[in-house]
C-alpha cells in the first residue's frame, strides 16, 4: 500500500505507519474521533486491522505467546496503565488474563485512554520482540515496510 502523508496536526507529513510507532495513542484517539477522512480513513482502518493482530514470532521453532504486564489498579502504587510485554512459551494449561496469541497495539489504550509512557514501553518491547533490538530506528521505510508485509499479521 502507498501510504498518504497526514496533512494536519502535529504529525503533518508523516504516514500512518510512522505515527503508530511514534505516537499510537495520538493515532487511536484520532481514529476514535473520526479525524481521518477519505484515503486516510481507509488507511487508518488497515492500520487498525493489522496493529491489533501482530504475529508473535516463534523462538527455536517453539510457539510463543505474548504476556502483557499491566499495572493493576488494585495495587497501591499502580496507575492502571500499561507496563511492558514479553514472550512466554505456549504450554498446556497456561491460564492468565494477560496472555494472548498475538500482539495488539490497542492494549495500552484499553488500560487507559491516555498513556504516552505505556505506548513508549509498548513500542520498545515490540521492537525487542520483533527485531531483537528495542532501540531499532524505525524510519519511514521501516514503519511502512512492517505494515505492508502481510506475514507480520494474523489477518
Amino acid at each position: 500500500m502507498n501510504w498518504t502523508p497526514v496533512n494536519f496536526g502535529k504529525y503533518k507529513g508523516k504516514s500512518l505507519p510512522q505515527i503508530m510507532f511514534i505516537d499510537a495513542d495520538w493515532f487511536f484517539n484520532g481514529y476514535e474521533k473520526g479525524y481521518f477522512k477519505n484515503s486516510h480513513a481507509h488507511e487508518a482502518y488497515e492500520i487498525i486491522r493489522r496493529a491489533r493482530a501482530i504475529k508473535v514470532p516463534e523462538i527455536n521453532g517453539r510457539k510463543m505467546l505474548v504476556q502483557y504486564d499491566l499495572h493493576s489498579s488494585r495495587h497501591p502504587k499502580s496507575n492502571g496503565k500499561f507496563g511492558t510485554m514479553c514472550l512466554i512459551a505456549d504450554v498446556p494449561a497456561l491460564e492468565s488474563l494477560n496472555i494472548a496469541d498475538h500482539i495488539d497495539f490497542y492494549v495500552p489504550r484499553s488500560c487507559a485512554s491516555y498513556d504516552k509512557k505505556g505506548y513508549k514501553n509498548f513500542v520498545y518491547s515490540l521492537k525487542a520482540i520483533l527485531f531483537g533490538n528495542r532501540s531499532k530506528r524505525m524510519d519511514k521505510s521501516a514503519c511502512e515496510d512492517f505494515f505492508n508485509d502481510d506475514d507480520n499479521f494474523d489477518i
